[in-house]
């Protein structure tokens, strides 16, 4: 019986019944995908794919070391030449201021000495605007790098958008001065007040404004230098990212080949390591039953299919020799059987011809004999008294009635000799090589006659014959089979002496118009089930040494194949044995 993958439970209750069902799941494991798709593969390509595998491997491993670590020393570097160039523009910043500084103090000073100038005033304006070039310069360099994130306080960007605010209100306070310049040159009268109005914006606004101006720009290089630090940090760490890839991926490459080795090496020397074993069993051992396992179609799954096919060549020959040995013993067994029955037959049946023969003339004889006595009784009545005392002796009426009888059955003795004769020499025909038309029930009763003796120790054989016709067959042989079959029925049945009855039964029928059955049965233990299935096989016999030879069943098992028939064992412990002999009416 086979049962399904899927268990199904069901748990019934009063209301209904529900049902749950559990798939058992096989999960595929990496090792068992790769068996799939390489048990096909010779062993050339299985190597290749190794080697390529492993070099494959190393080179994506080394090359994506490479990439990534490119990538990111690259992005470490273009960070550290963006806060490079950065900090050069905050540099030129930071010079433009000290210039915006320089005429500063150049303008106090001449307002302390002298009135002050246009041309210095001016001065400072253009060294203003130039510093607020540089700063647009730094913002639009920053905008382009998309380096400019949201404002928020205390960082690079507020700091930068603070010194733009700072520097755009120094830029007016600068302009308001050269705008009051020009109006006291139109409206000049000889009086000089600008230089305390000069002195005094510069005391009060410009010179607050530039130190706030310089903090913040402090605040931006220091911002900007850590960046830097950053950057370099990070071009540091990005060469050893990729130090650390290339060689994580050589070292994942090593590890792979290695695992491919091992595969590669089991992959091949263990199927040979299997035939080997295999063969040196088959050879030392001489255990033919067994076969190489054929985990592969490579090379190695051809070698172990081609040395399982020729270990059951080796064993089919081996047995067929065997079979052959035990059929030429059992043949010539028979044959000589049958020469010396022949002979023996041959040698019985001359004097009992004879004996047979003369019991006819002796009747005959004796007939007249006593026919002429009667004549004399009746011719002379009153014999001598000799004559009288002799008749009283051989008590002449028994002896008259008595001696036909005797004849009788010396003839009916005869006549059973004869037959017997008869049944023997047709047994022991073993040497007829061609079919002809036979009686199945005179080969049984010839058979059963060869083992009387033996069934006469308290075997009863109950014969329930049918109506068959004459088949085509080898009958010498079918008697073979009977012999077989009756005498292991016969030896069953005499091992139990604790059977009180010992029986034989032997059935004959028609099975349609092509095929007659013969079935024997006896009452003997039976036979185990573990060996039912073997008691054809040649050599096996359950018999003590000496014996059987364990070739009788299976030498008739190849005379019924030879017929085209069949033959079955029925049998269970303690309920007899019975086997069933199909055989076909005609030979084609």
């Amino acid at each position: 019986m086979q049962f399904p993958k899927t268990d199904i439970l069901r748990t019934c209750k009063a209301t209904g019944c529900t049902q749950k069902t559990h798939q058992v799941s096989r999960v595929i494991t990496p090792k068992i995908w790769l068996n799939r798709i390489t048990h096909r593969w010779n062993l050339h390509a299985k190597i290749g794919f190794g080697y390529f595998l492993a070099v494959g491997i190393a080179v994506l491993g080394t090359a994506s070391g490479l990439i990534v670590g490119e990538y990111y020393d690259d992005r470490a570097r273009e960070v550290l030449e963006l806060t490079q160039e950065k900090l050069a523009r905050i540099s030129d910043i930071e010079k433009s201021f000290l210039a915006v500084h320089l005429h500063q103090q150049r303008l106090i000073y001449a307002s302390e000495t002298r009135e002050p100038k246009a041309q210095e005033i001016l001065e400072l304006h253009n060294s203003l605007v130039y510093a607020s070039n540089q700063l647009y310069e730094l913002e639009s360099s920053l905008i382009k790098s998309h380096q400019l994130t949201e404002n928020s306080e205390g960082t690079p960007e507020a700091l930068l958008e603070t010194c733009n605010q700072e520097l755009e209100l120094y830029k007016q306070v600068v302009q308001s001065l050269l705008k009051q310049l020009d109006a006291e040159k139109s409206l000049s009268n000889g009086t000089q007040t600008l230089e305390p109005k000069v002195l005094q914006t510069i005391n009060q606004e410009l010179t607050p404004k530039f130190q706030e101006f310089s903090g913040s720009l402090e605040q931006l290089i220091e911002f900007t230098e850590a960046q830097q630090q950053q950057a370099n940090a990070r071009f540091k760490d990005a060469k050893v990212l990729r130090a650390g890839i290339i060689a994580a991926s050589m070292m994942l490459s090593i590890a792979i080949a290695t695992a491919l080795a091992f595969y590669t090496s089991r992959a091949i020397v263990y199927p040979i390591k299997e035939v080997t074993q295999v063969a040196k069993k088959a050879t030392l051992d001489s255990n033919y039953d067994i076969q190489a396992p054929v985990t592969t179609e490579d090379e190695i799954g051809v070698l172990a299919t081609s040395l399982n096919q020729l270990i059951q060549r080796v064993a089919t020959q081996i047995r067929e020799l065997k079979q052959a040995q035990a059929h030429l013993v059992q043949s010539e067994k028979m044959s000589s059987l049958g020469q010396m029955v022949a002979g023996i037959a041959h040698e019985i049946n001359n004097p009992v011809n004879f004996i047979y023969g003369n019991l006819i003339y002796t009747n005959d004889y004796t007939q007249d004999l006593l026919e002429l006595l009667c004549l004399y009784q009746n011719s002379y009545p009153q014999p001598l008294p000799a004559i009288q005392n002799k008749i009283a002796e051989i008590d002449l009426d028994f002896l008259s009635e008595d001696l036909p009888k005797l004849l009788l059955s010396m003839q009916v003795g005869a006549e059973r000799i004869q037959q017997t004769i008869l049944s023997l020499r047709n047994f022991s025909r073993l040497d007829e090589s061609e079919r002809k038309q036979a009686d199945i029930h005179i080969g049984i009763d010839n058979t059963l006659l060869i083992v009387n003796p033996r069934i006469k120790h308290g075997i009863e054989v109950i014969k329930q014959y049918g109506t068959l016709p004459l088949i085509e067959c080898y009958p010498a042989q079918l008697n073979q089979v009977f012999m077989n079959v009756i005498g292991n029925a016969i030896d069953e049945l005499l091992s139990h002496c604790d059977l009180s009855s010992k029986q034989i039964v032997i059935q004959t029928q028609s099975r349609g118009n092509d095929c007659i059955e013969v079935r024997i049965r006896d009452n003997g233990s039976g036979i185990a089930p573990e060996i039912k299935d073997k008691i054809f096989d040649p050599f096996f016999t359950t018999k003590p040494v000496g014996k059987g030879t364990g070739m009788g069943l299976a030498i008739s098992y190849q005379i019924i194949e030879k017929h085209r028939g069949t033959i079955e064992v029925t049998s269970e412990l303690g309920q007899g044995t019975e086997f069933a002999i199909a055989l076909p009416i005609q030979s084609s």
